[in-house]
């Protein structure tokens, strides 16, 4: 979707456009983004009528009955019998093996069922465990994964590489036109490869230090950029900089300021501290928050950077290729002075890419010069090294998916086109959110799927990860469904329409236990109406839609339900 088509929902939503203006500027839209248009004005009636009177509450461990708990103890059994070979591997390994996502999320009403479980195989979109039980892989391999596993082209290409050996001091022409390919779909000057996303962006901030010898590197509260102790830190309720966990130094968090996303008065801090301001490091969708899209905020943060010359860092890691080759730089029409990606390039293999503009990458290498002149390479660079970071088969694998990608998207800008790769992905991540968004308004959940692209979370709205959230995570596994247990979930191209209805089918089963089983009060009327005053003021998701299990309407049936969104908006209005 465009910035102007989302800048005319934006003026529907906060009522700043009379009736036959939104009518004209609808006219004019095209087929695709009419359809995203009314989703979004449905998505914002959900949060609205969200908290209803009828609404269910999920409960935590505090409120666990003797019925609850014998549920519990049931299911631990069912579970264990579902996946033996996988408890058995735990216990047998964790003495030797370090699993630093193991105790992430323990509750420990429900540590029986806290194991991941250990794979066997996995093609196309699915993944089969060694007790021989087979799932819909929704997990996406934290992101990496937009064609499904054992994609033939990724495969090939890694098998050739591999065939030609792997020398890791020298060039390989694959290199050349890998970043070549990279810098065409990206829009960006130059390109580099490094090791992990983490360290991308390590040395992305490190290279904007360089440049502008400055210390201060802001970050926004809610982002996500990787483990380096650099960028990394939360605030306190006095807008200090805190070290987030034990070995992590007080003095690294010293060098970061964190705001929070989206607001305009922050803007003020950046332009009051430009002088000590090294960059500003922006994740433009947080991965963990993808209902929160803030347009404005973002462009105006593209004009302060400029006027003060402070380089602008976009971190692609998840937005990277999903939704679109230019990613969330395409979608929301702002250029970063640097961007950096990992996951979808790497095609399953560890990687990191820094691209943008010579200005600053030429501080890696000096820039280019002649071998057969008087021209010598800049002075001024900055240090960079790693083993790996032109490892052959990892960019083998890089030109795999960036060919694939490029066949299957015709637009450097991201398109409407039903055949491209990503407006194909969009739609049916769409479609999935707008059915189940639909399922658990008609039953009072507290819950909604988030998502942006292909990307999608499931969000209790009244709690963060408590015991019926975790209790849903395992049922949908029994029922057939993986996913990740750090939240974001994400569909690939060998979904098909039926894996998708049967992903909806088991969302539905297992939350329906859980009703069964009393895991949802319903709210007191006091508590509802806290809620609905705190709710208020929080962002709204901007994707949260409801959909109709119709085909998709034709140009009259989007006049008539944009007619009844207008009206309702005038109503509540008045």
């Amino acid at each position: 979707m465009s910035v102007a088509t989302q800048e005319f929902i934006t003026s529907i939503l906060s009522k700043n456009i009379d009736k036959q203006a939104a009518l004209a500027q609808f006219e004019k839209l095209s087929d695709a983004n009419k359809t995203q248009l009314l989703n979004q004005l449905k998505s914002s009636l959900i949060e609205q009528n969200l908290l209803t009177e009828d609404k269910l509450a999920a409960i935590d461990q505090r409120e666990l009955s003797a019925a609850h708990r014998q549920f519990i103890s049931e299911l631990t059994q069912e579970y264990e019998a579902f996946v033996p070979q996988s408890k058995k591997n735990i216990g047998k390994h964790q003495v030797h093996f370090v699993d630093q996502r193991r105790p992430f999320h323990l509750i420990k009403d429900l540590k029986k069922m806290h194991f991941q479980i250990t794979y066997k195989s996995a093609e196309g979109a699915y993944v089969r465990d060694i007790d021989g039980n087979q799932y819909i892989d929704i997990s996406g391999d934290m992101g990496v994964n937009i064609f499904g596993h054992k994609y033939a082209p990724i495969v090939d290409a890694v098998k050739a590489s591999l065939d030609q050996g792997i020398p890791l001091a020298g060039y390989s022409n694959m290199i050349f036109e890998t970043c070549e390919l990279f810098s065409k779909m990206t829009g960006h000057e130059r390109v580099l490869f490094t090791q992990s996303g983490t360290e991308a962006v390590m040395f992305a901030v490190r290279i904007a230090r360089a440049a502008t010898q400055k210390k201060k590197v802001v970050i926004f509260d809610g982002a996500y950029h990787g483990l380096s102790d650099a960028v990394t830190a939360m605030a306190d309720l006095q807008g200090n900089s805190l070290a987030v966990g034990p070995g992590m130094l007080q003095e690294y968090a010293d060098q970061l300021i964190v705001l929070d996303y989206g607001s305009a008065e922050q803007l003020k801090i950046i332009e009051q501290r430009a002088d000590e301001i090294a960059c500003v490091l922006v994740e433009p969708v947080q991965s963990r928050h993808p209902y929160i899209k803030p347009t404005q905020f973002l462009k105006a943060l593209r004009t302060l950077t400029l006027e003060q010359d402070i380089p602008l860092i976009f971190d692609e890691m998840i937005t990277g290729f999903r939704v679109g080759k230019r990613g969330a730089q395409g979608y929301f029409g702002i250029k970063a002075d640097i961007a950096t990606y990992g996951k979808i390039p790497g095609g399953g293999l560890p990687t990191g890419v820094i691209a943008g503009s010579a200005k600053y990458l030429d501080l890696v290498d000096g820039g280019t010069w002649d071998l057969d002149d008087g021209s010598m390479p800049k002075s001024k660079r900055t240090g960079m090294a790693g083993t790996h970071t032109q490892n052959p088969l990892k960019i083998a694998a890089a030109h795999a998916v960036l060919t694939e990608l490029d066949k299957q998207c015709s637009s450097d800008e991201g398109c409407s086109n039903g055949s491209c790769i990503h407006t194909i992905l969009n739609d049916r991540t769409a479609y999935l959110a707008q059915q189940l968004n639909q399922f658990f308004r008609s039953k009072g959940l507290p819950v909604v799927i988030d998502y942006f692209g292909s990307l999608f979370r499931f969000r209790f709205v009244d709690s963060y990860w408590g015991i019926t959230e975790a209790l849903f995570f395992i049922l949908l596994r029994m029922n057939g469904v993986e996913t990740n247990i750090q939240g974001n979930c994400f569909l690939t191209m060998a979904h098909t329409e039926q894996d998708i209805e049967d992903v909806i089918r088991a969302v539905k089963t297992s939350m329906s236990r859980l009703i069964d089983n009393n895991f949802f009060k319903k709210e007191q009327r006091e508590q509802h109406q806290a809620q609905e005053t705190t709710q208020q003021a929080k962002p709204k998701p901007a994707n949260v839609a409801v959909a109709t299990p119709e085909a998709t309407p034709s140009t009259h049936d989007w006049q008539t339900l944009l007619n009844a969104d207008l009206k309702k908006l005038q109503q509540e209005e008045c």
